[in-house]
């Protein structure tokens, strides 16, 4: 979700700045990605799209009885050994360990991680940094650790969900919207070709506005104030539909690109684009 307040500014790439020429994207036939919060909304249309360019995916989710159900699904369409479900709280050190070792067992090497599992709770606003920000975090780290050329890995690439509102302001969401802003941060900072010519590994952030998912429900649901649901649901009335197809598609043009570092913004009725870090 990505609760969309209008278009986030698109500053030019400033001389002197770390950011330099990433055209080498990465062949998606082939692959083998995991994707966190996968069983519904835009997890799914994730699977599906990378599953219809030739990938291998573990749908990796918290919700066991959605995720088999998912997976059937994508099974039927592209193969039962091209998908597999393992369950997954991103809030865990073992959970996020055994999906990993699991995938290398049954798809094969990853070379790929989408880190999209995400809430928006803003009464309970330990929990959403816990699963948006940690869950980000626990997935960058232990792909640095399993895929870095440094750790004997073959390098790949690592795709955090973050949104809109972590490029701009977001009063309806105060606690989603930083955590979406520290996503943002963390992606720039270990997106620095720094550590990738250490790694081997892109680090890449997807940034959609507001997607009417399961997630923007709830979030209407457990809002900041009685206030701010009501708005909020008067708000995402008045928006156009930004499908998760079309957000799939702005993470194959991300991926194919292959720009280390970069914030990709797609809003409904509008080409995705670039946001560069406001100070060089």
């Amino acid at each position: 979700m990505g609760n969309c307040l209008g278009s986030a500014s698109k500053a030019e790439t400033q001389p002197g700045s770390d950011r330099t020429d990433r055209s080498e994207g990465m062949e998606i036939k082939g692959s083998v990605a995991i994707i966190t919060g996968a069983a519904r909304g835009l997890g799914r249309a994730f699977a599906e799209t990378l599953l219809a360019r030739g990938a291998k995916v573990c749908v990796a989710d918290i919700d066991t009885e959605q995720g088999q159900t998912t997976v059937a699904e994508l099974q039927a369409n592209h193969g039962e050994g091209n998908v597999i479900f393992v369950s997954c709280n991103v809030t865990s050190d073992d959970d996020f360990k055994g999906v990993w070792d699991a995938t290398v067992e049954k798809l094969g090497p990853v070379n790929i991680l989408v880190n999209n599992a995400g809430i928006g709770n803003e009464q309970k606003w330990e929990k959403t940094i816990e699963v948006n920000l940690g869950g980000c975090m626990r997935g960058t780290l232990l792909a640095l650790e399993r895929m870095g050329t440094n750790k004997g890995g073959s390098g790949g690439v690592v795709v955090n969900i973050s949104s809109i509102v972590g490029l701009k302001s977001n009063p309806f969401g105060p606690v989603y919207s930083a955590s979406k802003h520290a996503i943002v941060g963390l992606t720039r900072s270990l997106g620095n070709d720094f550590h990738l010519k250490v790694s081997g590994i892109k680090v890449q952030a997807l940034c959609p506005s507001l997607v009417k998912t399961d997630l923007l429900a709830n979030a209407i649901k457990n809002a900041f104030s009685p206030e701010v649901a009501q708005a909020m649901a008067k708000f995402a009335s008045s928006l156009g539909s930004l499908t998760a197809e079309a957000v799939a598609g702005a993470l194959v043009k991300l991926l194919e690109e292959g720009r280390n570092g970069g914030c990709l913004v797609v809003e409904a009725e509008k080409e995705p684009y670039y946001v560069e870090a406001p100070v060089s």
